[in-house]
């Protein structure tokens, strides 16, 4: 890390509890810490965040259907080196404006692209087999500001 510090590159680079989100819309969701980079706040004029969580105990993470005004693209697979396997249950709802609303049952690592405009959550997770091999979800935006539009 010496190295690092000293190099003119150091300012490229995240390390240790500067990977930690300090806040988060679900800091009070998740009970682990969770890793991110945001876009504009650390590199100049890029618009994107990107989050990732372990999860160890079922919770909901989500509960109100919203849409965003931007691309979302979530991930869901189980923890290194086990990254095929979910390991444990997820519930994911999803469904256009005016629409029914749909409700899937994950047991198998799968991301989702989620156009602007489409309705999704609430995100539940359901099952975790094995605590100390945790599910890990990652959810890439490209916006400078999250924002959750409410379902209607």
């Amino acid at each position: 890390m010496d190295t690092l510090d000293r190099s003119p590159y150091r300012k490229y680079f995240r390390v240790g509890e500067e990977i930690k989100i300090p806040q988060h819309p679900h800091e009070h969701e998740v009970p682990n810490p969770a890793i991110y980079l945001l876009g504009p706040a650390e590199i100049e004029s890029k618009a994107f965040r990107i989050a990732t969580f372990a999860i160890t105990e079922p919770f909901e993470m989500v509960p109100a259907t919203h849409s965003h005004d931007f691309d979302q693209f979530l991930s869901f697979y189980g923890c290194p080196p086990h990254m095929l396997e979910l390991g444990g249950e997820v519930e994911f709802t999803i469904g256009e404006e005016g629409g029914e609303l749909e409700t899937f049952v994950f047991t198998e690592p799968f991301m989702v692209h989620i156009p602007p405009g489409v309705l999704h959550c609430p995100l539940r997770y359901t099952k975790v087999y094995d605590p100390t091999k945790p599910m890990i979800h990652q959810d890439l935006v490209f916006t400078g500001e999250y924002v959750r539009n409410p379902g209607k």
